[in-house]
């Protein structure tokens, strides 16, 4: 039992049971507070699984919505009904050990300065690839991509530094600051909570809330951190379905917190008619057809091994190889990960030089 006071842990389940009681499974037995789970599926079948799958866990609490109430709502939900001065909020695809999520809890104790840490956190179990940062949510930096799609030489030595940057403080076993956390694995301390205004705003269905919150967060005046030394997975899809509910909801973002740039933009217009059409071609070699294996990949490229994959033609990165790795292969289990669609890969070959290739991957 940590020395901290109660930690309490929030999952928000959607048709996910399987993946939410794979995430208590590894977290296991919670003897620091209570494990609420939020169950938003409004499907008889989804609660009764889950009911099933913690009726021996005296430290889980589900708690059934009755409706989709979103992420945001979800997470509010049980938000309210605990009391514990850290809570880690915990996506059903995502991993954490108890020790690893005690260590985030007493990183954050440790400065009263800090309000919200995350850990080092992987795509697979195998810890093959590490995300990066959450991305930059401010008007300097959608502008910047705007002018980034008029400039892909430009933007290909902006990533190098960057994955080297990043690479770099992930490596590293000590807690430093950060722009922006991502909400699938993130510990809160709870009065900072309160003094930024409340967990997250109910405005959000679902994206950007996180985003929100850490802009709420720092301007009450408090650090947010990634603490590497702690380590997580998140098993992240990108799915193109959630493409139009991004954009939606990245204008109600913009307009709540930087409503100047909002409106000097004609509500973000200006900004999207600056950049230019994404052509992937022209930001790196194209590979033919859609390609439906791993395997195949490897066929196409000669080999070659990724350094970061992204499903943006900027190659803004989702994956990476952590620092000192050398670059990877994709597996099979990598591409049954990826969901179909257009991707853009940093990828080394024999001679070590970095090149840059896209790559349509077929629906099963």
């Amino acid at each position: 039992m940590s020395s901290l006071a109660e930690i309490d842990v929030v999952v928000v389940n959607y048709r996910s049971a399987a993946d939410t009681l794979g995430a208590l499974a590894v977290l296991g037995p919670w003897r620091h507070g209570v494990v609420w789970v939020v169950d938003n599926s409004v499907d008889a079948a989804e609660a009764q699984a889950l009911r099933a799958g913690t009726q021996e866990r005296s430290d889980v609490r589900l708690l059934i919505a009755g409706e989709n109430l979103g992420f945001g709502r979800g997470c509010n939900r049980a938000f309210e009904h605990s009391r514990a001065p850290h809570v880690l909020l915990l996506n059903p695809d995502a991993r954490i050990e108890a020790a690893h999520a005690v260590g985030l809890a007493e990183a954050l104790a440790s400065d009263a300065a800090w309000g919200a840490v995350s850990p080092k956190t992987f795509w697979d179990m195998r810890r093959r690839f590490v995300l990066p940062e959450a991305t930059s949510q401010t008007p300097a930096a959608m502008t910047a991509l705007a002018l980034g799609t008029r400039t892909p030489r430009l933007m290909h030595a902006v990533f190098r530094r960057y994955l080297r940057r990043t690479q770099r403080r992930m490596a590293g076993t000590r807690l430093f600051a950060t722009g922006f956390l991502a909400g699938a694995v993130l510990m809160l301390r709870r009065d900072a909570v309160a003094k930024a205004g409340g967990l997250f705003d109910p405005d959000y269905f679902m994206f950007y809330e996180d985003s929100d919150l850490c802009v709420r967060l720092r301007r009450a005046g408090y650090r947010l951190g990634i603490a590497p030394q702690f380590e997580a997975v998140h098993a992240y899809r990108h799915k193109a379905l959630k493409i139009p509910l991004m954009h939606d909801t990245r204008q109600v973002y913009f307009r709540k917190r930087f409503p100047r740039f909002f409106a000097a933009t004609r509500e973000l217009a200006w900004v999207d008619r600056l950049a230019r059409p994404a052509c992937w071609a022209d930001l790196g070699e194209a590979l033919p057809g859609p390609l439906r294996s791993a395997a195949e990949f490897a066929e196409r490229t000669a080999d070659a091994a990724i350094v970061a994959l992204s499903p943006a033609p900027l190659m803004i990165p989702a994956i990476m190889r952590p620092a000192d790795a050398p670059a990877e292969r994709l597996s099979e289990e990598d591409w049954d990960r990826l969901e179909a669609g257009r991707y853009m890969a940093a990828m080394r070959g024999m001679t070590g030089d970095l090149r840059f290739v896209s790559f349509e991957r077929a629906p099963d």
